[in-house]
Formats: C-alpha cells, structure tokens, sequence
C-alpha cells in the first residue's frame, strides 16, 4: 500500500499453482456476472473504500486498491443471502463487486484529491467542487479505456503476472470452493470488532477530548522539548493499522526520516535562530524540501531503471491496432471524456487547448509504463508519472504553477485508475470474466467515485485545513515543490533549504539505485524516509510501532498473524477513516 499504488505481492510463478482450481471454478460456475447485487455490493464497498482513501491519503500519502477486501466483504454480505434465496452468488459476479469497488475506490486518486488538488490550494488556486467532479469522471473514463485498451498486450499475450490480481483471483476460487462459514464467521467478526474498537478510539480523541492525539515523549532535543518537534505516539487505531500492512522495514524508514528530520534538523533550525518563528508550521515548511527531494531522487532514479519500459511502452500502443475492438459505447464516452478534460483545463486550470491536448497524448504512453509496473512488480508508478509530466511542462510554460500542477494531476489522475483497472483485468481473466461487463462496471463505479469522494474531501479540508498537523497532505507538498522548482527553479526557498533539497534528492537517487542490488533488503526505503521528514514526527513513531507490532505477532503465531492481520488492519482503517469523516460532518453542522 504505497503512494504509487501497490497491492499484495505475490511470486510470479504463482498463477500456475492457482490455474487448475481457476478452471474447475470456471466450470461450475453459474452465468450469473453483471448482476444488481453485484454491481451495488460493488458500489457500496467502494463507497466506504473512497472515504477511506480521502482521509487515510490527506493524513498520510498512502491509499489502497481494495480489491482483496472488496471481494471478502462481496462474499461475506451475499453468499448466504443468495444462497437461501434462491441463484447463488457465483464468482464472475463476485469479482464483479471487487472490480466495481476498486474503480470507486481509486477515484480519490484519479480526481488528484491526495495530491495534486491540495497542491493548488497550497498554491492559492480555487477550484469549485462541481469542476473537480466533472474533472474527475474525465481522467477515470480515460483511464480505464487506456486499461482496456492494454489488456489484450499486457494480461493475454505476455501474461504478465499482476500479483494483486491474482491474489484477487485465487481468494474468489477458494471462497467458492468451500463453504465459507470460516470467512464469514471469522473474518467478519474480526472486522467488525476492529472497525468498532477504531470508532471508539477515534471518537473519544476527536469528539470527546477524552484521549490526545498524542501522547508526547518526555525530555528534550537540542534544548527544544521532544513534543514541541512533534515527538511522541499517536492515538491513532489506522496509524497502528498501516505500520502492520506495510512492515517493518518501511515503518522504521519512515521513523529513520523522523529521527534525521525531527530530531537533528528541526532543532538545528530552532536553536540557530535560521527560522523566525520555530513553530510547527515554519518547520514543517523548510523539512518539505529535503524531504521531496528523497521523493523525487528516488522517482528521477526509478525512471532511469525503467528506460526499457518506456520503450515496451512505445511497442504496447503500437499493438493496439490488433487488440480487441472496444465497443462503440466505449469510444463514445472516451471522446466525451476528452472533450470534458479539454474545457475543464482551460476554465479551471489556465492550460489552454493546445496544451491540454498536449497533456492527454501523454496519458496513453505514461498509462501504458503505469500499467506494465503494475503487472511486473505490482507497483504503479503514478506519482513518477506525474512529475515526468511537470517537468515537461515547466519547460512549455515557464512561470505557470497552476497549469503545471494541472497538466501533472492529468497522466497521475487517469495513471491512478489504470492500475487499479489492470489487476481487476487479470483477475477477471483468470476467472473467465467478460472484459465488456467489468468495462462497464468500472465506468459505473467512476462514476460513483466522483460522487462521493469530492465532498469528502471538501468537508475534512474545511474543518481541519490543508497542511496542518492534523491533514499534513504529504504529496501535495511534492506536487507543488515539483510545480516550484520546474517553474521557477531553486530561488525563493527558505536559507539553506535548496542545498538540503539537493543534498536529499542526490541521497533518494542513490538508495534507489542500490537497492536493486543485493543489499536491498538493509537499506531504507527513500520514499518511507522522504515522507517521514515531511509528516509530524508522532506519525512515524505510530506506524513504527505497527509494523513491529505485527512482527512480534509473526514471529510468535506465525499462521494466526498471516490469517488476520489484513482483515483486522482494514477494520481499524475503516472505523477510524468513517469516525473521522462523521465527527468532521458533525462539527461542520456545529453539532459537535
């Protein structure tokens, strides 16, 4: 679970051993697929996904696909159901809901509502709400078309593994196979224990006062009292949730950030007297820079690693005039998308017509390099994407941050939504769905996407704000450090933020680059370290203690912990993210 999109790794020879229980699905499954319950169970999943995603990714970067969850929620919700009443739920249908729910749930990224959005308010740029959904539909129509169209490539003929998908797959196969009373059961209870514990925790925080945000660490650093830098540990239930999901090596790369970030420089910069006023919010803006510049060191590097993509890239769009034709329906709401994204970009973010249309030739090829990390490695690089973009656009447009903010947000946005698109293709295609009903699905849930992620990050905006503790919106700050830097190069920073930035972007490109060796495993993680410089301290320490958490749990109840530990961290990211969301609803209509 990464900025750029990831989702459960597994090895590539895998979809070999989970072939032969495929086929007998196959074979006894019903011809039931783009039914009503599937398609709402769908959308309602991705309803709670899209929220989660909106509050989990302003207050931390991350945000997840969902596909795996999604089907053991489908499965958990209709099985017995429909079993008793009559047609069974069949597995084409319930990969139909997890299809539906990862395209509603990638929307908040699609829309630029973790990233580049924020950005343009750090920046002074308003956008109304209703433009940023009709905005949002365009960039996820576009890429889930770009999906499709790379399906017949990527999933058929190379038979690129897709890890998520096929652990998508294989746990729709098993939960057919047998009886499910275990997933029901246990699983379900597991999560909605850990949803409630959440909601309590983060009521008792938020809406109570009962409980801080966090418990301050005693002492001093450099002479600056430990909780003054933001030290100490979060009474965060999603916090503790992500450090478990992710493991131990990103959380405790993201507290080495911490430690340099929080511990040596912040009081550096206090005790020196080189910041006018040493609070929060100064400091927070000068450990920014160095902090993007391990971010983009390490895109700028993984870019370079890629160079053959780029070019298996350029062989994808060429074999397109051999795939499978899309429908006309389809070509029609691409066209429409286009049309949408080309007027909103010049009323909304200055990019005039040439320009935009400039940004949309980007989106297939970058889409295609997006999707071939997806099926390679099981990561999308969007962000990187993105910046590629910028930087282009810095050249093009010099002096224009907004439009170089908006031409970025267009490949990451339509980026985001085919990742997401290509490892439900493969699980479909494993499955023996049909490509023409999961298209649909996925335009529906665009659709749904863009209805409920945008008020939700207008409502958390309004009552905590942009850039606060409490919403540090950490990729926003790269979206529009990137726009700076490319617009208006390294003049304006803070004193000695420049050097540190170059310092930091030289040290992410290395780390990057080393860490597709042998020692890979005993480095830290530059983009863990980047954002660790960029999030309050207490932030790091939480997920920290997380991810350790769990590998205690492993190391002692090794199958236990490998059963429940992704059930029981989604539970206590969608109690928080859903508690969150309400209290803010609440003190908005003044009632808390």
């Amino acid at each position: 679970m990464t900025p750029s999109v990831s989702g459960r790794s597994q090895p590539d020879g895998h979809a070999a051993d989970v072939a032969p229980a495929l086929t007998r699905v196959k074979e006894q499954a019903a011809p039931l697929e783009l039914t009503a319950r599937a398609l709402g169970m769908g959308l309602l999943i991705g309803g709670l996904l899209a929220v989660t995603n909106v509050y989990m990714g302003l207050k931390t970067g991350w945000w997840e696909s969902g596909s795996v969850t999604a089907a053991v929620l489908g499965f958990s919700a209709l099985a017995t159901v429909s079993r008793r009443r009559g047609a069974a739920y069949s597995p084409l249908e319930n990969n139909l809901t997890q299809t539906a729910a990862a395209s509603v749930g990638a929307m908040p990224a699609a829309a630029g509502l973790l990233g580049a959005l924020p950005a343009l308010t750090l920046l002074g740029a308003a956008v109304p709400g209703w433009g940023v959904a009709v905005w949002s539909v365009a960039l996820g129509v576009l890429g889930v078309l770009a999906a499709h169209l790379l399906r017949r490539r990527l999933v058929v003929q190379e038979a690129l593994p897709f890890p998520t998908g096929i652990a998508t797959a294989e746990l729709i196969t098993a939960m057919h196979a047998s009886s499910g009373a275990e997933v029901r059961a246990g699983r379900g209870r597991l999560l909605a224990g850990a949803g409630a514990v959440a909601v309590a925790i983060t009521a008792a925080r938020d809406a109570l006062k009962w409980l801080p945000g966090m418990t301050a660490l005693p002492g001093t650093l450099g002479g600056v009292p430990a909780a003054s830098l933001t030290w100490g540990v979060g009474w965060s239930p999603m916090l503790l949730a992500i450090g478990m999901m992710t493991g131990p090596r990103l959380g405790l790369s993201m507290l080495a950030g911490a430690a340099v970030a929080w511990g040596v420089l912040a009081p550096w910069l206090t005790g020196g007297g080189l910041l006018s006023d040493p609070g929060y919010e100064a400091l927070s803006t000068w450990l920014t820079w160095p902090g993007v510049g391990l971010l983009v060191g390490s895109a700028m590097a993984s870019l370079l690693a890629q160079a053959r993509d780029f070019l298996r890239a350029a062989r994808d769009l060429g074999s397109l005039r051999q795939g499978e034709a899309m429908p006309s329906w389809a070509l029609g709401a691409g066209l429409a998308a286009c049309v949408l994204a080309v007027a909103l970009g010049a009323t909304l973010f200055g990019l005039s017509v040439p320009y935009m249309l400039l940004a949309l030739v980007l989106v297939l090829p970058l889409c295609a390099v997006c999707a071939r990390g997806a099926g390679q490695v099981d990561v999308s690089p969007v962000t990187q994407m993105g910046q590629v973009t910028q930087v282009i656009f810095g050249g093009l447009l010099p002096g224009a941050m907004a439009p170089n903010v908006a031409a970025g947000a267009v490949v990451s946005g339509a980026a985001a939504q085919t990742g997401v698109s290509m490892w439900s293709l493969k699980a479909g295609h494993l499955l023996g769905a049909s490509p023409r009903r999961l298209l649909a699905a996925q335009l529906v849930g665009v659709l749904a996407g863009s209805v409920v992620g945008v008020p939700v990050y207008l409502l958390l905006t309004r009552i905590h704000g942009l850039g606060s503790e409490a919403l540090p919106a950490p990729f926003a700050h790269q979206f529009r450090a990137v726009a700076e830097v490319a617009v208006r190069g390294l003049d304006g920073l803070p004193p000695h933020a420049a050097l540190a930035a170059c310092v930091a972007a030289g040290v992410g490109a290395l780390l990057t680059l080393a860490s597709r060796g042998r020692a890979a495993r005993w480095l830290p993680l530059p983009v863990a370290l980047g954002i660790g410089f960029i999030l309050p301290a207490y932030y790091a320490v939480t997920l920290c203690v997380g991810a350790l958490g769990l590998a205690v749990a492993r190391w002692r109840w090794p199958a236990a912990a490998e059963r429940n530990v992704s059930t029981l961290a989604a539970g206590a990211i969608a109690g928080e993210s859903l508690a969150g969301v309400l209290i803010a609803a609440l003190l908005a209509l003044g009632l808390a």
